[in-house]
């Protein structure tokens, strides 16, 4: 189903005249329906960088969301689709209070508008402190996965690329959740397994061209998180394993007829037959919220077995302060990928790059806020690195300002 992006643009900018709250329950035959929503309105501008084209697109290239395929480029003028989404949530519970069910639908401008269905899935709870689920939901890689697209929980315009760029987000399966305390700490841990397929992954639009459809999976999806909080510390951990394939089912990179140096890249691999990929992901997150300053710091490793041949390392630090309904902050965020030589993996071809982002946000009230902030990205990939097989990423400085809400 296909929300056209006008008719995305219009509700977005409708928000901005103030909407009817949906997070209100209403009871049928016994169970409690409750609504709520979430949308935001991205603006941005591309003020300069590397120039060229990259996959088709026109640099200076930025990529603000690689899992949906939200890229700013060099087009000019004011770009709205990258960051702009819209999502609506509802939550069933039955009169037992122990059984509910939830889902969520978003629509993305970097998607076309297109309705994509974020999560669906049945809860049980056991007791007070653990709780089993069923269905489709966020693979928890990260702090912010399952708030990612909720703007006003995020400190930023768009969450740091470089640590949240990858080629799935959710997983279809099943979870243990635990809630409680130990010795004065709130302590939060899941196990999960499961699996994910995703077609036309957005992230592989950005590396194979805006027309490519590549086909992603991740199966035996194994692992889970551990967090830990105690007044104005928090800290978490995550362990993930899963086996990896992909289908070029495109097979070329589409050509940029603005450029004479664009060829076709012809992908090996057009089906799922081809040896899996493994891949094993350890995380770990240490934030403060001290009085008015705030900090985010957060790691990644992705090892790879040797059909992959290289190790994904990320890193992200931001250090903000409050002033009343003010929060400015500063973030770096860094990206670097790892040759396996013994696979035969160039130590000179691999991708790497950093971002400083600086950011003021206001705080309209408890549930909206606007935020303006300036991505700095230098490119510091080895001398052999191509994106698409002829071009870098190049360096990039991005303006973005955005309108959250949720109602």
């Amino acid at each position: 189903m296909i929300f056209r992006m006008r008719h995305l643009a219009v509700v977005l900018s409708s928000l901005l005249l103030g909407a009817p709250s949906l997070s209100q329950a209403v009871e049928v035959g016994g169970i409690d329906l409750n609504g709520s929503g979430f949308a935001t309105l991205g603006l941005g501008h591309m003020l300069g960088g590397s120039e060229g084209a990259m996959s088709g697109y026109r640099k200076p290239v930025f990529i603000s969301d690689y899992a949906q395929g939200g890229v700013y480029d060099g087009k000019g003028g004011i770009q709205w689709q990258p960051d702009s989404k819209l999502g609506l949530q509802g939550v069933a519970t039955f009169p037992d209070r122990r059984f509910s069910v939830t889902g969520q639908v978003v629509a993305r401008g970097a998607r076309d508008g297109a309705i994509n269905l974020e999560w669906l899935y049945a809860s049980f709870k056991v007791n007070d402190n653990i709780t089993l689920q069923a269905g489709r939901k966020r693979i928890p890689m990260f702090y912010y996965s399952d708030t990612q697209d909720i703007g006003v929980a995020l400190p930023w315009t768009h969450l740091p690329p470089q640590l949240y760029g990858w080629e799935v987000v959710n997983y279809n399966g099943f979870n243990v959740a635990y809630r409680g305390q130990m010795a004065g700490w709130d302590v939060g841990a899941n196990a999960l397994i499961g699996k994910e397929s995703k077609d036309r992954s957005g992230y592989w639009k950005v590396y194979r061209g805006r027309n490519n459809r590549t086909d992603v999976r991740w199966d035996n999806i194994v692992g889970g998180d551990l967090s830990l909080a105690k007044d104005w510390f928090e800290t978490r951990f995550v362990y993930l394993q899963s086996k990896v394939r992909q289908k070029n089912a495109s097979g070329s990179l589409d050509t940029d007829p603005a450029s004479s140096t664009y060829g076709s890249y012809i992908d090996g691999d057009t089906s799922f037959s081809s040896p899996a990929g493994k891949q094993k992901i350890y995380g770990a997150t240490f934030n403060i919220d001290y009085e008015n300053f705030l900090v985010r710091s957060e790691f990644i490793r992705i090892a790879h077995n040797d059909v992959m041949g290289y190790t994904d390392r990320a890193q992200i630090l931001g250090v903000g302060y409050r002033i009343g309904k003010w929060t400015p902050m500063y973030t770096v965020s860094n990206y670097r990928s790892q040759a396996d030589i013994a696979a035969g993996a160039d130590p000179d071809g691999q991708e790497a790059h950093r971002t400083h982002s600086a950011t003021l946000r206001y705080d309209l009230s408890t549930s909206s806020a606007v935020k303006v902030q300036l991505d700095v990205q230098k490119d510091r990939s080895g001398p052999n690195y191509t994106v698409d097989g002829f071009n870098r990423f190049g360096n990039a400085r991005l303006l973005t300002a955005t309108y959250d809400v949720v109602f």
